[in-house]
């Protein structure tokens, strides 16, 4: 209800906006790259829930926080990018909903944290796959960024399950 509510509101702002400036098309506050915005949410998900996971993963959360971390820097520079080039600028089109994705993480017994990054890192990726333009090649590494931060939080979870 609450996103329906905040949908209409967006829709009813970006109407008056486009009323008042007569029509013209109006770039969004995030530069009307939502699905962008939405990746870089989930990202930062992902990092929050990595940093309290325990850290008795062989040294893979620590690398896939540096994934992480990478993948947030390309989708913030892609950003950039984007706002620097009137090509990769889009309508306002308000935030992006987030995507259905796999929620089941296997053998991810009591480790709530590293699953719940994954699906995040899960989320992060559908939304950058959906992503308009390629962002002068940052979502492209945003992208590898996030395949590889995946791989090592499955790495970190079968870790830690044959060594507790």
């Amino acid at each position: 209800m609450k996103r329906f509510a905040l949908a209409i509101g967006l829709a009813f702002a970006s109407m008056t906006t486009m009323a008042a400036c007569g029509g013209a098309q109006v770039v969004a506050s995030d530069n009307g790259q939502p699905k962008m915005q939405a990746a870089l949410q989930a990202l930062q998900a992902a990092q929050a829930e990595l940093q309290q996971a325990e850290p008795n993963k062989g040294g893979h959360r620590e690398a896939a926080l540096s994934s992480v971390q990478a993948a947030i820097d390309s989708v913030n520079q892609g950003m950039q990018y984007a706002a620097s080039h009137a090509n990769e600028v889009g309508m306002d089109e308000g935030p992006a909903e987030p995507m259905p994705v796999d929620e089941e993480v296997k053998d991810a017994h009591g480790q709530t944290h590293m699953a719940n990054a994954m699906v995040q890192l899960r989320e992060a990726r559908k939304q950058l796959w959906t992503a308009k333009h390629d962002k002068g090649g940052f979502r492209k590494q945003a992208l590898e960024s996030i395949r590889m931060a995946m791989e090592q939080v499955h790495k970190g979870i079968e870790f830690a399950d044959h060594h507790e």
